[in-house]
C-alpha cells in the first residue's frame, strides 16, 4: 500500500504518514480516526501502527491524541471488530 498524506503533529511539526485505514467509531460520530504507520519494522514482517483522531479539510490533515478511556476502548473494539472481519473475507 501507498497511500501517504502529509499532517501536522503537535510537537513535531509535519510528517508524512501510510494510511493503514480511516474508521468511525459508534458513539463518536463526527469523529474520524486514522489507523497509521511511519514505516517503523517490528520484525521483517510487521511495522509498529498508530491510531489518532484524524482532523482536517482542504488536505490540511492533523492528529489528535485520543485521551478519553472510555473513547479509547471504543477505538479498539472497532479495530478488533475490522480486523475480525478482515479475517474471515480471507478465509
Amino acid at each position: 500500500m501507498d497511500n501517504k498524506i502529509k499532517v501536522k503533529v503537535p510537537n513535531q511539526g509535519q510528517l508524512e504518514i501510510e494510511v493503514l485505514d480511516i474508521f468511525n467509531v459508534a458513539d463518536y460520530e463526527g469523529k474520524d480516526y486514522i489507523l497509521y504507520t511511519l514505516g517503523e519494522e517490528v520484525d521483517s514482517d510487521h511495522e509498529k501502527a498508530y491510531v489518532s483522531i484524524l482532523k482536517g479539510d482542504n488536505n490540511n490533515y492533523s492528529l489528535l491524541e485520543i485521551t478519553d478511556p472510555k473513547e479509547w476502548e471504543q477505538v479498539q473494539l472497532a479495530i478488533n471488530e475490522e480486523l475480525s472481519l478482515e479475517g474471515d473475507e480471507n478465509e
